[in-house]
């Protein structure tokens, strides 16, 4: 049997993580459901850093939408208090968000959650993991 050629191993390494990848999206829409907060306010939740004000002008830039679509996901984090609109000292005009304290509380636990790793590399052996870490960095 031949070995693949590089484009058909790259294309079937792909396809493999990619569905590695949507296994693990479904783990964080069930932990955003479970907090009772929807995909993109939990996208909003993560980017957002506790204690600095963000405009909300750069924050749809970070989540790739318009600013309208970031004003109805921060109206809905504002309604269940987890954010705050605040003006820039420098410019009243913009609004800045910020997270309040039950905020960080639920990012902090949305954070925990996601970020744990999944069973499938607990199954791995530590010469894999290692190995498998490298790999990653390189494709960082």
């Amino acid at each position: 049997m031949r070995a693949p050629d590089s484009s058909r191993l790259s294309a079937e390494i792909w396809r493999v993580l990619y569905d590695f990848v949507l296994v693990q999206h479904e783990r964080h829409l069930a932990a955003a459901a479970e907090a009772g907060v929807s995909p993109g306010d939990l996208k909003t939740l993560v980017r957002l850093v506790p204690g600095e004000p963000q405009p909300m002008r750069a924050l749809a830039d970070q989540l790739h939408c318009d600013a309208s679509t970031v004003t109805w996901i921060v109206d809905r984090l504002e309604k269940r208090g987890l954010v705050e609109r605040r003006p820039v000292p420098t410019d009243r005009r913009v609004k800045a968000v910020v997270l309040s304290e039950a905020g960080e509380r639920v990012r902090t636990e949305l954070l925990t959650r996601i970020n744990q790793p999944p069973a499938a590399l607990a199954a791995l052996s530590e010469r894999d993991l290692v190995a498998l870490r490298e790999v990653a960095w390189k494709l960082r």
